[in-house]
């Protein structure tokens, strides 16, 4: 039972960090659409970092990451350094395909409990 209510607080404060997260995804691309003089790419620096911090927050919080959301966040960073330094790398394909092998996987190595 202690742990039933363990399991119940960890995912209540995994969805308050996913609101808190999309709540700062969606002020961050209001500034974004307000602030016009930002160099392109920032704006994908920003979502990566956004992404990144919740798990960061996730992990010192003990509560469940997705490798996925990682991996996401970490294409979006390198997206926009690639932007601000004029490298076109066809990151957005990549990502897509390892994000489908991604939960291919995931869905295919999953242990029944």
């Amino acid at each position: 039972m202690a742990t039933e209510i363990g399991m119940e607080k960890q995912k209540e404060l995994g969805r308050k960090l996913d609101a808190i997260g999309w709540g700062v995804f969606f002020i961050w691309m209001g500034i974004i659409m307000l602030v016009k003089v930002l160099p392109i790419g920032v704006g994908s620096i920003g979502i990566g970092v956004i992404i990144l911090g919740e798990a960061v927050a996730r992990f010192l919080l003990k509560v469940s990451i997705s490798a996925f959301w990682i991996l996401l966040g970490i294409i979006f960073i390198l997206a926009g350094v690639g932007e601000i330094w004029a490298i076109n790398l066809p990151l957005l394909p990549i990502a897509f395909i390892i994000c489908g092998a991604l939960l291919i996987f995931r869905q295919t190595t999953k242990t029944k409990k």
